[in-house]
């Protein structure tokens, strides 16, 4: 069975696969890789596989992030431990200053199958592509045979850099073409009823009032 998720600040859909001899599940709330200190021969596989997946894609590489490969282990352990697959369901606690953030787990014979399962389930692969992560942590477990993988990514918090204006009904220009294609709108570069719905329905997602107006609180979350 395969299954997929991706949590953000507001949640996106839940899809579902069924595929044989592997069991994956991925949730979903670059540069170049570092591998931490301790990180074993399986982690590194899944790690190089995802990021060159990416790199061939002219995607940038997710850089390894320590406290990320602390909570993909610790979910690893315990998904080998209970013989259970399950997402970490204190994910958005354990892992710290997120914008995005996501996991992807399942088990299977080797590094290479669960990696390749992956790629074939739409989903996942799309997870794996995703342009929104900067970051991630791989954690895997190897018990009776099985390899049991976590992998948690992340797209930390930053401060609002060049923007201190708002846009607003009427505004025009790059800035509100890039929240239109950010936000799945027509990239006209006016600011008119259906841009300031679509902010309007983000910021509601996000438990704020929903305005519709951009300013740099939106703009922060939106980029």
């Amino acid at each position: 069975m395969i299954s997929t998720a991706q949590v953000q600040p507001a949640h996106r859909a839940l899809a579902a696969i069924t595929a044989s001899l592997l069991v994956l599940v991925a949730l979903v709330t670059g540069a170049i890789t570092a591998h931490p200190a301790g990180a074993t021969t399986v982690e590194d596989s899944f790690t190089s596989r995802l990021n060159a997946e990416r790199t061939s894609r002219d995607i940038p590489a997710l850089t390894v992030r320590a406290a990320l490969v602390d909570v993909a282990r610790g979910q690893a352990q315990r998904m080998a431990n209970a013989n259970v697959l399950y997402h970490n369901p204190n994910l958005t606690t354990d892992v710290k200053n997120w914008r995005w953030v996501g996991e992807k787990v399942g088990y299977g014979g080797s590094a290479a199958d669960v990696h390749y399962a992956f790629m074939h389930s739409p989903p996942h692969k799309a997870n794996i592509l995703d342009h929104d992560y900067t970051e991630v942590g791989t954690g895997a477990v190897v018990q009776n045979g099985r390899v049991w993988v976590a992998q948690v990514f992340r797209r930390p918090m930053t401060s609002v850099v060049g923007f201190t204006h708002s846009l607003a009904y009427g505004s025009t220009g790059a800035a509100v073409e890039r929240v239109q294609r950010r936000l799945g709108v027509r990239p006209t570069g006016w600011f008119g009823v259906t841009t300031r719905s679509a902010v309007s329905h983000y910021q509601r997602g996000l438990g704020w009032t929903g305005r519709g107006v951009v300013g740099a609180r939106t703009w922060q979350r939106l980029f």
